[in-house]
């Protein structure tokens, strides 16, 4: 989840890093005793930061399986952080192509460690706001060939995006991928500020990386010319598969503002 502002070392344990603490709420173990107690303020700042960076996760591992139930093979992710704890790999079956990519050389760096291992798997560095730098990497040829029906993936990075940023990304990403091309996206849907919304804003701020909440009508606004595939916008608990969280506990978390759709070029 993060985006533009600097980063720390993935491998000093003298500091907390975004990445490591993200991957401590999600139940992983590659962190250290300073990111467990940064992640452990932060849930006492933010109480609900420790669902919605689960939310986030579930959503994802949900997008990718109906994609690749649908058929996909070949993943393109932005802002991945570290490929850790349900993340595409661990989801797609043998034979799935994923390029994840991180604009913290760090969390890359740390992330060929987790990835070295697999043939198929490959981690670049590059800016979400700028997709273009990515897709002209010789790697996304070499690994994905000329076939440009891709399922692209902008999980848990868009409020960190301004919309002039969001709004080019997604059109490079729309004018470079084949008809039948995927994305899909989750995003704030807030247009009205509450008690959660300053929480969230105010944290990001202390880390200097700034929040960029929007609603879902501006959302449908800059995704351009992507349509919106069935099921449509939803809030990220009603992704949820039946049984994995209490609905109605996400939903007094969340209370919708976060949503998440699979786009599609036609």
């Amino acid at each position: 989840m993060a985006h533009q502002q600097g980063s720390s070392s993935i491998a000093d344990a003298s500091q907390p890093n975004a990445g490591r603490i993200y991957d401590y709420l999600l139940g992983g173990n590659h962190n250290f005793e300073i990111d467990r107690m940064a992640a452990s303020q932060l849930v006492k700042d933010v109480p609900f930061m420790n669902l919605w960076v689960r939310l986030i996760r579930w959503f994802l591992g949900e997008a990718v399986q109906r994609l690749i139930d649908e058929g996909f093979t070949k993943f393109l992710d932005f802002a991945s952080g570290l490929p850790t704890v349900d993340h595409i790999h661990y989801i797609a079956p043998k034979g799935c192509k994923v390029i994840y990519s991180d604009i913290d050389p760090v969390t890359v760096a740390y992330g060929h460690e987790i990835i070295k291992d697999l043939t198929d798997v490959v981690y670049v560095t590059g800016n979400a706001a700028t997709p273009e730098s990515i897709l002209r990497l010789d790697i996304v040829g070499k690994l994905f060939g000329t076939d440009r029906k891709l399922a692209f993936g902008f999980n848990g990075i868009a409020w960190f995006l301004t919309d002039e940023e969001l709004a080019h990304a997604l059109q490079v990403l729309y004018d470079w991928g084949a008809p039948g091309s995927r994305l899909y996206i989750c995003d704030t849907n807030i247009a009205i500020i509450t008690p959660i919304t300053r929480q969230l804003e105010a944290f990001y701020a202390k880390v200097r990386q700034p929040v960029h909440t929007r609603s879902e009508s501006k959302l449908r606004e800059l995704i351009g010319k992507w349509k919106v595939s069935a099921p449509g916008f939803k809030p990220l608990e009603e992704w949820l598969p039946v049984g994995r969280l209490n609905t109605e506990e996400a939903e007094q978390v969340s209370g919708g503002n976060l949503i998440g759709a699979i786009l599609i070029k036609e």
